[in-house]
Formats: structure tokens, sequence, C-alpha cells
């Protein structure tokens, strides 16, 4: 027995007629000699044109949303900065003031790959600057992530759980591909030292995080200096500050800490 497909053919014969280049997307179509003339239609134009109808999204946008859950499932953002902007911060002094306009002539010039270091003392507004970095980029509708030190080694750390969804790979992954990466509070983290009293994992993962973004846009806060940074780190120190001030710029923040008060 014929396949349907078949005795539809031997029905209505069909003959080619050449083939066309849409001038929408590109791709090639066939033509067909039929009783109104030659005709052919844009298979991915159609496509395109039946997903838009029905609001559904297409492979890229299905794989493009996928990935930005992803990305957004490592956030943790503080309540007090989820307003944040860059507009919205009030410096108190020159060094603040310079540290608000390096931040808004960094979003306007953003380019995927110049950095930015903000440190100084607690309390100042350095993480308010970062993440409203990172929220500005958002808005320009390229991937980044704000995400503390501590929080990204508990999510790194969980994938060693045999119970885990997901995979060191998976995250380091991520970072790799991120137009912006915001690491709040380096040097915050806690980690058992070797006998020499220098932090070793945290080191190597800072270290391949910051080596594998050697040409991509990182912004860091932290409270400590880059001779403190260095100490801590031990033998890694001086690499991590390295690939971390690579094509950066950074400024220090001086000022009373705007969250502390007297209370006795």
């Amino acid at each position: 027995m014929k396949a349907f497909g078949e005795l539809v053919k031997e029905s209505f014969p069909v003959e080619e007629a050449g083939e066309k280049t849409c001038e929408e997307c590109g791709d090639s179509y066939k033509l067909y000699k039929t009783p109104r003339g030659v005709l052919g239609t844009c298979k991915t134009c159609s496509n395109r044109e039946v997903l838009k109808k029905f609001n559904i999204p297409t492979p890229e946008e299905y794989r493009k949303g996928k990935e930005l859950h992803f990305i957004a499932s490592f956030e943790r953002v503080p309540h007090d900065l989820k307003a944040a902007t860059v507009n919205s911060y009030q410096p108190n002094n020159d060094s603040q003031i310079k540290a608000k306009q390096a931040a808004i002539q960094y979003v306007k010039e953003f380019d995927g790959y110049k950095s930015m270091t903000l440190a100084g003392t607690p309390g100042l507004g350095k993480s308010h600057l970062a993440y409203a970095i990172s929220k500005a980029i958002k808005d320009k509708k390229q991937k980044s992530l704000f995400i503390k030190v501590t929080d990204l080694f508990d999510h790194i750390k969980s994938t060693y759980s045999h119970h885990s969804n997901i995979t060191e790979e998976q995250i380091f992954t991520m970072i790799n591909n991120l137009d912006l990466l915001v690491l709040d509070d380096i040097g915050s983290e806690y980690v058992k030292s070797n006998d020499t009293g220098h932090e070793t994992w945290a080191s190597d993962v800072l270290y391949k995080i910051f080596d594998m973004r050697l040409t991509k846009a990182t912004v860091c806060t932290t409270n400590y200096s880059e001779s403190e940074l260095i100490k801590k780190y031990g033998n890694n120190g001086p690499r991590i500050m390295s690939r971390m001030m690579n094509n950066a710029v950074g400024i220090r923040l001086e000022g009373e800490d705007h969250r502390r008060k007297e209370r006795f």
C-alpha cells in the first residue's frame, strides 16, 4: 500500500521551479509551479509567524530564557539594595563622588571588557554601586550576575553533594559566559587555612574565576587593600591580584560607616 503522501503527489503532481532566497532571514526555499503561478514559502519565517501568533518562544528564546533563569537562581540581593541605582547613591566626600562618577561612566561606556574594583571600609556604599552597575547592565539586555563571594563559594561547595542538581562545571560555565560578573565582598569568606596560615581552597577558586575572565568585565568590592589580599591568599595572592586588576580601575572609598550609629 502506498503512503498517503505518495498518493497525494500522484493525484496532484507538483513540479519544482527553482529556489529563492528569503529577503527576511536569508534562508533558501523551493519554488513550485501551481495553477496560481510559481509559488513558494520560507519555512523558517512561516514557523516564526506561527510561534509569534500563539505566543510560543522560539528555540533561541527558550534557550536564552533558560540561561537567564539559571543565572538568576544564584542571585541573592539584600533588601536594602534592591532599589539601588547609580543615581540614588548619595556621596558624602570626594572619594565617594569619584566612585559614583566612575560607576556612571562604567555603565555608559560598558564594553564587556573593562573591569572595576571598589575598595574601602564597610558601610561606604560599595555594594550599592556594584549592584546598581549590575542592574543597569541587565537593563542593556546583557547577562550580569551580582553575587557575594561567600554565596558563590556555598553554591560551589553544594555541588560536591551527591544530591546536587547542578555541577561545579555548570557554575563555572555560567560564570565564564556572563557579560558582567559582580563579586561582592571579596576577602569576607573564611576557609580553613593550610600550614602556612594562608587560605587554599578559596584562593584556588578565585584564581580560576579571575583567570577565565581575564579579558571579560568583572566588578569587585572588598574591604581589603591589595597587599592585604595578596597576604590572605598566599602563593595565589599575586596571581589573583594580577588578574583581578587586569584592565581594571581601582577606586578606594573613604568615610564613616553610614549604617553604624552610636547606641551606648
